[in-house]
């Protein structure tokens, strides 16, 4: 039995394996009510040990509700408390960790909420998609933008010896997919002399990004509405660079869109494809969590996307590194570097 292969187990030992799930799963809806409403920050801003008093107090809380999250947290071995003092504290090294990671815990209160109409989704006579997670997605991805462009979009472009250099001497950039235009519009503030295009099919999202744009003062990016499966033609050759950041596996028609990518590109052109970089067989990510998280979150979600109209491909979340490296090569593009999926003709 390999260590992600749970079929040698005993009924006992896969009982206690599955109970496991589901009390992750509980203390997970904890840890989302306490980032969403400032439990995390109020607890780390405290040097040394604190008291119930001074959490309830600070965030105007009922101290019996607060006391009740808190005892989560102890249970969890997230906080610890004092047995004598009643104190509570935060190993300052564990503090970043609960600021950034707690972040994605919201997540799990929406998914929940979605379950009855994903739920008629499956029926055969059923709805194919379950569009209104879309407004929900804008804002949620638009406050993660700092950090997503800081710890994933950047460290991989730098990973690519040409992207950086090419961007602070001034290009021509498409974010394909822009969403809120909240990464767009970070890239480009740190990117003064290059230009900035975004496109979305929502125009909420679009509205979202010019917005923010027009808080920071921005000049060198717009916004516009469009289908990444048919771009303007007189795009043809525009671009010195393309980046789809985790929205490729939402298209109806991938392959489509990487054609159009293509088009659009200029000769010595960069396309910077970020994705999740699980495996395309589900066997190969047997036994890995965090594979099984993003199945579960591509159900609730990414299916929604990909199949809003025809030819509703509906790759989902964990369409893989193999089969997306066999379709941007299928597009015409050579990868000169695997970063999670960086990849640059």
């Amino acid at each position: 039995m390999t260590e992600g292969d749970k079929s040698g187990m005993d009924s006992n030992a896969f009982s206690q394996y599955l109970t496991g799930i589901y009390q992750g799963g509980c203390v997970m809806l904890s840890v989302a009510i306490g980032h969403e409403l400032g439990l995390f920050k109020a607890i780390c801003e405290e040097q040394g040990p604190f008291s119930l008093e001074d959490i309830a107090g600070k965030l105007k809380f009922k101290p019996r509700y607060t006391k009740e999250w808190l005892s989560t947290m102890v249970a969890a071995g997230i906080l610890h408390q004092d047995r004598d003092s009643r104190l509570y504290t935060v190993p300052e090294g564990h503090k970043p960790a609960l600021l950034k990671n707690t972040g994605f815990g919201p997540v799990i209160i929406t998914l929940s909420a979605r379950a009855d109409r994903i739920k008629k989704c499956f029926q055969e006579d059923g709805p194919y998609e379950s569009p209104e997670w879309f407004d929900w997605f804008n804002g949620y991805r638009s406050n993660m933008g700092e950090h997503t462009v800081n710890s994933e979009i950047l460290p991989l472009w730098k990973q690519q010896a040409h992207i950086i250099p090419r961007l602070e001497s001034g290009i021509k950039v498409l974010d394909l997919g822009c969403g809120p235009g909240n990464y767009t519009n970070i890239i480009a503030q740190r990117f003064s002399n290059s230009t900035f295009v975004g496109l979305d099919y929502s125009e909420t999202a679009v509205e979202m990004a010019n917005k923010d744009k027009a808080e920071r003062g921005l000049s060198n990016v717009t916004f516009q509405v469009g289908d990444a499966h048919n771009l303007p033609e007189d795009w043809t050759e525009g671009f010195d660079m393309v980046f789809v950041y985790d929205v490729l596996h939402d298209l109806p028609d991938p392959y489509k869109a990487l054609k159009q990518i293509n088009r659009i590109l200029k000769p010595d052109g960069c396309f910077s494809l970020i994705e999740i970089g699980f495996h395309s067989d589900p066997v190969d990510n047997a036994g890995d969590m965090s594979a099984a998280m993003y199945y579960c979150c591509s159900m609730f979600i990414c299916l929604a996307s990909s199949m809003t109209e025809e030819p509703r491909v509906g790759y989902g979340a964990c369409w893989g590194r193999e089969e997306i490296q066999k379709a941007v090569l299928g597009a015409g593009f050579k990868i000169s570097g695997d970063a999670s999926l960086v990849t640059g003709n």
